[in-house]
């Protein structure tokens, strides 16, 4: 039988008319946290600034051999899922078809996932491991040509199936028992193969929830705040407009509009649409590089070929590597690979929740395939063509990239254009990208959010995504703005960290119930489409659809 979970106020208050059925022990004291939260940053910037640098550093340098072996350990879990006996397991009956064809599929996983940083990050990162990072150094090629390979190989770590394995394992504990069981599709439900039937309903449960949602809210502000920060340089570099602090607002506030159009069509249209479309300009973009960069084509075809074998031939060793080599840890493991891992964590409830509910019908193989090595793949020629040519172009004396992006890490990528033939409108393209990325992300992070605290509705109203698309919107322009770059991404990890233990948890409920699948004793039950509750009328798209897991 579908899961019903009655944790809603009446029917007659004014919040249940507004943003519907939701779970009043859940949405309060969330956005009570929020709020404080909030005040501490207004009212004492400096001081939450540097609270929260404390408890980072504090994790990173304390506990960080911890992160990368629960996230080697995830990673090559998920690599085993792909070729276990349960392979041909579906999310749903064994009759199921896919939602969304394999592309759009693809799209929205990169675009809703870590679409604005790798627009962020990739000319910024390859520069800064060329200049700084301990593995070149130690190669004694720092900022020389030699370094540029390996910049490359740690970004690709950085940005690499490490992330995405934390995202898939999260997705289908979540899915598996949603689509086979009927339950409920929150962060609590991925607890299945650990807590049974009283996931959503034990204090462990509830608790992963809430820690969910605050991790979403903080990992995604930080994206956005990186998203905001890039489209106002990007609009001051092209339109020769400089924003202050109000133009920044105003940038924040025109992703709310654009994005409250996107809601209001859906999943099935405008986060696909969006996806999709910037794909098609992102590969474009990478391909113009190609074409018509600094950089000869032949090189970075050279690169991204030895890529593949360096990414891939030393996963291993790479992604246990903790400079034990000096008694001392150096501060750049922690500054990045370790901040990366943790702040993926805080992306583990948003990714995996959004994934799961755009992947009903895939098998497990092709679940993990799509969810892990592809966006690899996709990484693997974005970082080697950007970070290749602003390797090239930094080497050569051709522009000045990294004295521009010690100063801001946005402009990095706006001066590698503006120094190619057709620049400027390169820039365009890449400007139009990170808006829509900055949509895509806001509305795929409010939707998750929504879910979560309407009882695991497959489709929240439109006004309560819009309310959590404004908070995490708020938090990223706040914190930018009164502490900086440091500070917010200092928030994904401090409420980002404790999720960890969950991330580690559903591993073993997704190893307790494939088994159990296998056992026959998660057989799959009619589904809300084969045996409907009591349908309501959707908001956002104005017509029937059904009520799932959402009190009733």
């Amino acid at each position: 039988m579908k899961t019903i979970i009655r944790q809603s106020p009446p029917s007659s208050s004014l919040t249940t008319r507004l943003f519907g059925e939701y779970d009043h022990t859940l949405f309060w004291p969330v956005l009570t946290v929020y709020v404080a939260i909030m005040a501490c940053a207004l009212l004492m910037p400096e001081s939450t600034g540097t609270w929260l640098v404390s408890i980072r550093n504090f994790l990173i340098f304390n506990f960080g051999w911890s992160f990368l072996l629960g996230v080697g350990i995830t990673l090559f879990f998920c690599l085993y899922l792909a070729i276990s006996p349960y392979g041909d397991l579906k999310l749903g009956k064994d009759d199921a078809v896919p939602e969304f064809s394999f592309g759009s599929w693809v799209s929205m996983l990169f675009c809703c996932g870590l679409g604005i940083g790798f627009v962020f990050f990739s000319v910024a990162e390859p520069l800064t491991h060329l200049h700084e990072s301990s593995h070149v150094i130690d190669m004694g090629a720092a900022g020389q040509a030699a370094g540029i390979a390996k910049a490359v190989q740690i970004t690709l770590l950085d940005w690499g199936m490490h992330g995405w394995a934390l995202y898939a394992v999260a997705a289908w504990a979540i899915a598996f028992p949603a689509y086979r069981l009927g339950k409920p599709l929150t962060v609590a439900t991925g607890l299945y193969g650990i807590l049974g039937d009283r996931c959503n309903s034990s204090i462990w449960g509830r608790l992963a929830n809430g820690l969910g949602i605050l991790g979403t809210i903080g990992g995604n502000a930080t994206m956005i705040g990186l998203g905001v920060a890039s489209i106002s340089y990007g609009i001051s570099t092209l339109f020769e407009i400089e924003l202050g602090n109000f133009g920044k607002v105003m940038v924040m506030m025109g992703v709310i509009v654009a994005y409250v159009a996107s809601a209001a069509t859906g999943v099935e249209k405008g986060i696909k649409m969006l996806s999709v479309a910037n794909m098609v300009i992102a590969g474009l973009i990478v391909l113009a590089l190609l074409l018509f960069g600094n950089a000869p084509i032949h090189y970075l075809l050279n690169l991204t070929t030895q890529q593949f074998g360096d990414y891939f031939g030393s996963m291993l060793t790479m992604s246990f590597w903790s400079d034990a080599g000096n008694v001392q840890q150096r501060e750049w493991l922690g500054w990045w690979v370790i901040f990366y891992w943790l702040w993926y964590v805080s992306y583990i409830p948003f990714c995996g929740g959004f994934i799961a509910r755009i992947s009903k019908g895939r098998t497990l193989r092709e679940f993990v395939f799509g969810t892990t090595f592809v966006p690899m793949v996709l990484a693997i020629i974005w970082f080697s063509v950007w970070g290749g040519s602003a390797g090239y172009t930094e080497v050569n004396g051709i522009a000045p990239l990294w004295e521009g992006v010690q100063k801001n890490p946005e402009a990095g990528v706006y001066m590698l254009l503006n120094s190619m033939p057709h620049g400027w409108w390169l820039s365009l393209a890449v400007l139009f990208c990170t808006i829509v990325f900055a949509v895509t992300t806001s509305d795929s992070a409010s939707f998750f959010v929504a879910m979560q605290v309407s009882n695991g509705e497959e489709n929240p109203r439109v006004s309560m995504r819009l309310l959590w698309g404004v908070v995490i919107g708020l938090t990223g322009i706040v914190f930018q703005l009164s502490g900086g770059f440091t500070a917010i991404k200092s928030l994904a990890i401090v409420v980002g960290a404790p999720f960890f233990v969950v991330g580690i948890a559903y591993i073993v409920s997704v190893n307790r119930m494939l088994r159990m699948a296998k056992a026959g004793q998660m057989e799959p039950h009619p589904g809300p489409e084969q045996q409907p509750a009591a349908p309501h009328r959707g908001p956002a798209q104005g017509h029937l659809v059904p009520s799932v897991g959402a009190a009733s």
